[in-house]
């Protein structure tokens, strides 16, 4: 297969997937673009064209989270940051692959018996400040910035739209803030605008299609949708951390 049709396949995916749930483009798109390009072009690629989806949902879905939730969540989440990029010199990102791995497939399985209605009881600022603070520590380890957040925002009692509207400005600002500090510290190579021609009006549409297809679901089968796929992103990341954790 050429490499531009795996760009134009992984693209397409991950586009719609992200316009669907609102999250995971980077987590579908990084195993074949880092494949086939360079390092620093494959995230470089990455983080632009997420970025465009993630703006591309909330803008489509006009919905703006609670201030205080987003100022809570995020300016942890951008300390948190450096701090996880920090702690790679001491920690085995492998190790920390399979435990948030592992701890996904077992939240997506407490939470599926629960009732789609169900609501924490101790949901705060603080709270939503230590969700936001992981999220970042993760998101500089392994690049999971998104997924506690994700998982976080189901048991807050948010109707889907304002759950997209929490997770995906967290997820934006933290994008915008690894695609400076990637621009500041490495020049990006000459052919990603190339793969940017090719790759940004692939993302336009497929995040146009999963936008459309979320538009027709209800709440309890947005639940399921992004339950399957946290799950789903459990098991792959421990099953892609887990040889190199052996060895």
């Amino acid at each position: 297969m050429s490499e531009t049709l795996q760009i134009v396949l992984c693209l397409s995916c991950a586009g719609l997937i992200s316009g669907l749930t609102g999250f995971a483009f980077a987590l579908v798109a990084s195993g074949t673009l880092l494949s086939i390009r360079a390092p620093i072009e494959a995230t470089a690629l990455v983080l632009t064209c997420s970025i465009l989806s993630q703006v591309l949902s909330v803008m489509r879905l006009r919905t703006l989270p609670p201030r205080a939730t987003a100022l809570a969540m995020i300016g942890p989440g951008l300390l948190g940051a450096p701090i996880g990029i920090h702690l790679l010199k001491d920690l085995n990102p492998e190790v920390v692959k399979v435990l948030i791995g592992i701890f996904l497939i077992l939240y997506s399985a407490v939470v599926a018996r629960l009732r789609s209605d169900y609501r924490i009881s101790f949901g705060n600022a603080w709270s939503d400040g230590a969700v936001g603070f992981l999220g970042g520590i993760l998101g500089g380890i392994a690049g999971l910035s998104g997924a506690l957040p994700t998982a976080w925002s189901l048991v807050r009692g948010w109707e889907p739209r304002m759950q997209r509207a929490v997770y995906q400005s967290f997820t934006l600002v933290l994008q915008v803030w690894s695609l400076a500090i990637l621009a500041l510290f490495n020049p990006f190579p000459p052919e990603l605008m190339a793969d940017l021609a090719l790759g940004l009006p692939i993302v336009l549409v497929s995040v146009l299609a999963g936008l459309s297809l979320f538009s027709r679901i209800d709440q309890r089968r947005f639940r399921s949708v992004v339950l399957a796929l946290l799950a789903a992103i459990g098991f792959t990341t421990t099953a892609l951390a887990l040889p190199g954790l052996l060895r």
